[in-house]
C-alpha cells in the first residue's frame, strides 16, 4: 500500500479515536458537604399533639441528621456508577481542577427523610397482624464548575412510596430507600452524561431494512453486550446540531476498544436509508 495512503489512514483513525474520547470526556466530580435543614422546634403542648398526629396518620418520627453521611454516600455510589461520571469523596487538589467542566463539585440538602408505618394482615383467622415500614427521602444535588464555582446543574432527587416495598423495621425502610436513590442517581446523569458514538458502516441487512451495523465505541468506555442506543441522524441548522430519531440498536458483541457490533432493534428501513443516503448517523445510549 501507498505510504502517503498508510499515513492518512493513520491519521484518521487517531483523529477519530480523539473525537470519541472527547465527546465521551469523563467528568470527575468532587463530592462535598451535605446539610440537612434543623428541625423545627415545637411547645411541650404542640410536641405530644405531634406525636399523637404522627401515630394517627402512621408516620414514625426519626433523627434525620442520622441519615445525611448515608445519602451522600448514595449520591458518590451514583455518580461512580454512571457512564461518563466518577466521583471523588472531598476536596480537589489545586492542581487537579481543570477549566474546560471536566472537573466539577457536588453539594447538597436533604430534605426529607421520614418513615410512614402501616398494620398488615398476617393471618385473617387468627387476626394476627404485624407493622410494616416504607421510607421516603428527598435530596437536592448540586453540581458547580470547579473552576468558576457556577451552577450547571440541580436536581432533586426523590424517593416516595411508589418506588419502594414494605419491609418489616424502620432501618431496613430507610435501607430500602436508600438503594432506591442510589439507582434514580445513576440513570438520572446517564441520561444527561450519555455516551455518544456514530455508526461507521453497515453490517448486515435484509431486503430493505438494515439488521447490524458497526459503530465507534468499545472496550475503551464502559459499554457492554446487551446495552440498548437511541439512533439519529444529525445535520447542522446554522451552526447548531439536529438530530432526527430514526430508531434504536443493541449491542452484540464489543470487538476492540473503539468499535461494537449492534443488532437494530427498531427502525432498520429508516436506518438503511441513512447509511444509503451517506447521513451523519449518531447514537446515544439510553440507559
Amino acid at each position: 500500500m501507498n505510504r502517503k495512503i498508510i499515513i492518512s489512514l493513520l491519521a484518521l483513525l487517531m483523529s477519530t479515536t480523539l473525537l470519541a474520547e472527547e465527546r465521551n470526556r469523563i467528568v470527575t466530580i468532587a463530592v462535598t458537604d451535605f446539610q440537612c435543614p434543623p428541625a423545627e422546634k415545637k411547645s411541650t403542648v404542640s410536641s405530644v399533639l405531634g406525636v399523637l398526629l404522627d401515630a394517627a396518620v402512621g408516620q414514625v418520627t426519626i433523627d434525620k441528621s442520622k441519615y445525611v453521611n448515608d445519602v451522600r454516600a448514595k449520591v458518590i455510589s451514583g455518580i461512580s456508577k454512571s457512564y461518563r461520571l466518577r466521583a471523588i469523596d472531598g476536596q480537589f487538589k489545586p492542581n487537579e481542577v481543570m477549566d474546560d467542566g471536566s472537573t466539577l463539585y457536588a453539594d447538597g440538602t436533604v430534605t426529607n427523610i421520614s418513615v410512614t408505618h402501616s398494620e398488615q394482615v398476617v393471618n385473617k383467622e387468627k387476626k394476627t397482624t404485624r407493622m410494616v415500614y416504607k421510607a421516603q427521602i428527598s435530596v437536592t444535588v448540586r453540581l458547580k464548575d470547579a473552576a468558576t464555582d457556577a451552577v450547571v446543574n440541580s436536581t432533586t432527587f426523590n424517593v416516595t412510596d411508589y418506588d419502594c416495598s414494605w419491609v418489616e423495621t424502620s432501618e431496613g425502610a430507610i435501607v430500602n430507600a436508600l438503594s432506591q436513590l442510589g439507582a434514580k442517581i445513576r440513570g438520572y446523569y446517564d441520561l444527561h452524561f450519555p455516551l455518544s458514538a456514530n455508526i461507521i458502516e453497515g453490517a448486515s441487512e435484509k431486503k430493505d431494512k438494515q439488521k447490524e451495523v458497526y459503530i465507534d465505541l468499545g472496550s475503551q468506555f464502559p459499554v457492554y453486550k446487551g446495552l440498548h442506543l437511541q439512533v439519529y441522524s444529525v445535520k447542522t441548522v446554522a451552526g447548531k446540531k439536529a438530530r432526527k430519531a430514526l430508531g434504536k440498536v443493541k449491542i452484540a458483541e464489543v470487538m476492540g476498544e473503539d468499535i461494537s457490533l449492534c443488532k437494530v432493534t427498531k427502525g432498520g428501513s429508516e436506518i438503511k436509508q441513512a447509511i444509503d443516503a451517506g447521513e451523519t448517523i449518531e447514537v446515544l445510549t439510553l440507559e
